[in-house]
């Protein structure tokens, strides 16, 4: 609607609650002569004679009478929108988009988005499950706000906080032999097993740090089979198709049919970040980094 047919139906209402066009004036915080000229182009616009001076004032005619609760609600309607689009501008009611990789689903995520609904009931928080590949392009589009990934560190114009210390534990079929021997693990007892990985594509960090860790123990990975996910891994694991180094967040998920080990060492993983994107830092994304950092306790 036209913001000059709103503010006249605003002045209408205040000549008619009122019933005086020199205290609507005095409300408004205008002289009479506009106000009148005012409600003057309101009625040439609309084609009908809204208010009538009477001995005692002024008073709608019935058509006024008519018009006002819908005017009424069209003044009323549009100080909400202004004032929920000053929230969105203020980050107070933006929602708000998470892209999470399926490792941070029970540890970090839950923390963030209680932290978020507690601080803004309004917003709605949505979060999407993805790799961190998918996640870091998520980000760079703007299609999400935030992103708890596993990245060792700023990809530009990417940022990124970690969130603590991960590594990476051995997941076994049950009855598996190697889960005979004794805690920890030596890497090196892995050395003949065929290996289920995450393509580096999907999370170059996860699988840098896989294949390092078996460099470092005097071996290449042997048989590396490359899954699309990292449930998808614990599966093919379960079904009994190899045996794979996981994120120890993903072993506190423990799925039915699994063993997990810990390594000697121990081997550390990138751990998960939360990451964001400088260069689309909307005041939605702000307020919710800022929120995301006190949820972690991070400067």
């Amino acid at each position: 609607m036209d913001a000059r047919l709103l503010r006249r139906l605003g002045h209408f209402l205040a000549v008619a609650e009122e019933g005086h066009f020199g205290r609507a004036a005095t409300r408004l915080g205008m002289s009479q002569p506009p106000l009148t000229a005012q409600i003057q182009a309101l009625e040439a616009e609309l084609g009908v004679l809204l208010l009538e001076r009477t001995r005692r004032g002024t008073r709608p005619t019935r058509e006024g009478e008519a018009l006002i609760p819908l005017a009424r609600r069209l003044v009323e309607d549009a100080g909400k929108l202004q004032s929920l689009a000053r929230e969105l501008r203020s980050g107070r009611h933006a929602p708000v988009a998470i892209a999470c990789v399926t490792s941070a689903l029970f540890d970090h995520l839950p923390p963030l988005v209680r932290a978020l609904r507690d601080a803004r009931p309004e917003a709605a928080v949505t979060v999407r499950e993805m790799d961190t590949a998918d996640a870091m392009e998520a980000l760079r589009r703007g299609e999400v706000d935030l992103a708890l990934l596993r990245l060792d560190g700023d990809r530009p114009p990417l940022r990124v906080l970690a969130l603590g210390e991960d590594e990476l534990v051995a997941a076994f079929p049950q009855g598996h032999p190697l889960l005979d021997l004794p805690e920890p693990l030596p890497i090196s007892a892995l050395a003949d097993t065929p290996l289920l990985t995450l393509p580096r594509a999907i999370s170059p960090a996860y699988f840098d740090a896989l294949v390092a860790a078996c460099r470092e123990a005097g071996f290449e990975p042997r048989g590396l089979s490359e899954v699309g996910s990292s449930m998808a891994q614990l599966s093919f694991v379960a079904s009994g198709l190899g045996v794979a180094l996981v994120s120890s967040g993903m072993a506190r998920i423990h799925p039915p049919g699994l063993a997990f080990r810990r390594l000697r060492g121990p081997i550390r993983a990138v751990a998960v970040a939360l990451a964001w994107n400088e260069d689309r830092e909307t005041e939605s994304a702000r307020s919710a980094l800022l929120l995301a950092r006190e949820a972690f306790r991070l400067s």
